[in-house]
């Protein structure tokens, strides 16, 4: 299959699909999606990014009609997240920063970044979250395509990007139009898994982050290269621990043990576990730091 990224058409199947093929799979796009159908993957032998069969697939349209309810029924909990995820990059903000968030969704971290810096603007393709962002958090979220958007060269000294990157059909050209975005010296915070972890490589075609809205999966030493051709040097990388509720860990369960959800599901019915958040950190997920180079 020939790679996105280089042209290379040297690419070879990391891990092949043992489902049928089934073209509506990739349709539920939601975050908290129930569809955990495992694609094939490629890897390229020239650049060595990992991508999926369905990369040429649009998914704007769905990504566009996404009402996420489970996810709003999490919010509690996702905010405890998104406070965590805050901590690790605060450092980087201050009240004098126009910053940017790519793929705002229900708008939780805009929510919490809001009040620390001098101008907030999150750019999301759902209708539903946008609004929702709006109504609940007065956040100026903006409903609109992310290449449209970013083709307006708007200056921020600092772009976020929690858990979108792999999402993105064209990666390549939204990390080439996020440095045009960047005031000199600005930063760029993203989050995603690195597949050169102790875990997928432990797990390989059952790894929990492959999943159909993942179009593709990069290492530490991919990102570096992919930033650094465009004028952006990763300077920092952290670990990325999550802070998940029990209820939300047990509905995984039930979906990558479905031979098992019997036992997750009467657990579902204790309401006092639905209370209870946990750390997790398997050391497979980072947050990644770059710097705009002059």
């Amino acid at each position: 299959m020939l790679c996105p990224c280089s042209d290379n058409k040297d690419s070879f199947v990391l891990y092949r699909s043992n489902h049928k093929k089934n073209k509506n799979y990739v349709k539920d796009v939601k975050c908290m999606s129930e569809i955990h159908y495992k694609p094939t993957l490629y890897k390229c032998e020239k650049c060595n990014l990992i991508f999926s069969e369905y990369i040429n697939s649009n998914l704007e349209d769905a990504y566009s009609n996404v009402e996420d309810e489970r996810y709003i029924q999490q919010i509690p909990y996702k905010k405890k997240n998104f406070e965590l995820l805050f901590s690790k990059i605060s450092s980087f903000l201050n009240n004098n920063h126009k910053v940017l968030e790519i793929g705002s969704y229900y708008g939780i971290l805009g929510s919490i970044i809001k009040p620390h810096v001098k101008n907030y603007t999150g750019v999301e393709l759902s209708r539903h979250a946008s609004e929702y962002s709006k109504k609940n958090y007065n956040l100026n979220v903006i409903n609109e395509s992310l290449d449209k958007f970013l083709r307006k060269n708007i200056l921020f000294d600092v772009i976020i990007m929690s858990d979108v990157i792999e999402h993105l059909d064209n990666p390549f050209n939204v990390l080439s139009l996020i440095e045009k975005n960047l005031e000199p010296n600005g930063i760029f915070i993203f989050t995603t898994m690195n597949m050169d972890a102790l875990l997928p490589k432990i797990m390989r075609s059952k790894y929990h982050w492959i999943m159909p809205q993942h179009k593709f999966y990069f290492s530490n030493s991919t990102l570096r290269y992919f930033l650094m051709a465009n004028n952006m040097n990763i300077f920092k990388i952290k670990n990325d621990t999550r802070l998940i509720s029990v209820e939300y860990l047990l509905y995984k369960f039930c979906i990558l043990m479905p031979k098992m959800d019997f036992i997750f599901k009467f657990l579902l019915k204790f309401n006092f576990l639905k209370k209870i958040t946990t750390k997790i950190n398997l050391f497979d997920l980072n947050i990644y730091f770059a710097r705009k180079l002059e």
